[in-house]
Order: structure tokens, then sequence, then C-alpha cells
């Protein structure tokens, strides 16, 4: 499997998959297949556009910065699949709305240590057998995007634990 290709599951199941692709230049993002249809290309962000735009940067140049641009918007490209295979509709934001964060703890099972740290890079990772541990403080909107995330690519939430405000989890 590629370095940047995950498997998508729905319910457990396996539904399709989420892949950087870097050639041809000009069609460099992130595809998901979900068969029988054909690719999709994600929109993720304005600067992997720009990327694929790119003509004047010299190979190496720009394979960094196309490795650089799929370590960094993995994220995002799990959100827009989500969008795709979940359509939603957005509500409607309150101007100045204030979100509660606090530091949180999930446990997660099912799912490479790698895979979890680029799916979920707002929280340090940490490991206690068979279980990964990301812990840390999250807005509430992050907290929701996380936990989609993992199931999206196979993983299994065992336990999400809220700490104190003050205290350490």
């Amino acid at each position: 499997m590629p370095p940047h290709a995950y498997e998508l599951f729905e319910d457990s199941r396996p539904v399709g998959r989420l892949e950087w692709r870097s050639r041809p230049r000009a069609d460099a993002g992130w595809y998901v297949t979900l068969p029988p249809r054909p690719p999709d290309r994600l929109s993720v962000d304005p600067a992997i556009d720009q990327l694929a735009r790119d003509i004047k940067s010299s190979e190496s140049d720009w394979e960094l910065s196309a490795e650089l641009s799929a370590i960094l918007s993995t994220a995002m490209a799990i959100d827009a699949a989500d969008r795709l295979l979940h359509p939603r509709a957005e509500l409607p934001r309150r101007r100045f709305n204030r979100l509660s964060s606090g530091p949180y703890e999930i446990h997660v099972t099912d799912i490479e240590p790698t895979v979890l740290a680029h799916a979920v890079p707002e929280l340090p990772l940490n490991a206690a057998s068979d279980v990964r541990i990301l812990a840390g403080e999250l807005h509430e909107n992050a907290l929701t995007m996380a936990l989609r995330r993992i199931p999206l690519l196979g993983g299994r939430v065992v336990a999400v634990l809220r700490g104190e405000p003050d205290s350490e989890l």
C-alpha cells in the first residue's frame, strides 16, 4: 500500500480508500475511491491545488513539498472523506460563539499508531499494550472530529475520559 493510503470503514466494514497521489504533478491531491465509482479528487486545502499547478519548482523540491503536504493535510483529507460519505446539513454558526474546551483522554484500539498520529494530530499519542491513548486539551468541535476520524479509519474508541479543567490526565 502507498505510504499515504488509508482504508475507509463504516460499521467496521471496508467501504473505500483514501489515498494521496502525487503523479502526475498536475493531479496531485487526495482521492477517495468508493467502488464501483471511479476515484474522486477531494477539495482539501487551496495549498494542495497550488502545489498541483506548480511547474517551476525542481523535481526534488516539488517531491519534498508534496510529501510534506500529504503529511500535514491527512486529518483534513479524512474530514473531507467523512463529509463525502456522510453529508450533513451545516448548522448556522452564531457570531462570537464560545466553544467549551477541556482535557480529554481518548482510548483507541484496532488502529496503527502512525495512522492514528496522522489522523488526530491535535493530540499527543501514547501506547499501553494494544490501546493507543490520545490525551490533551480539545474544544468540543475538535473532539467530535477526532471521534469521527478514528472509526472511519477502522479504529475503535473504547473510552473517552474528560478530566477536570485544572487537573492532569
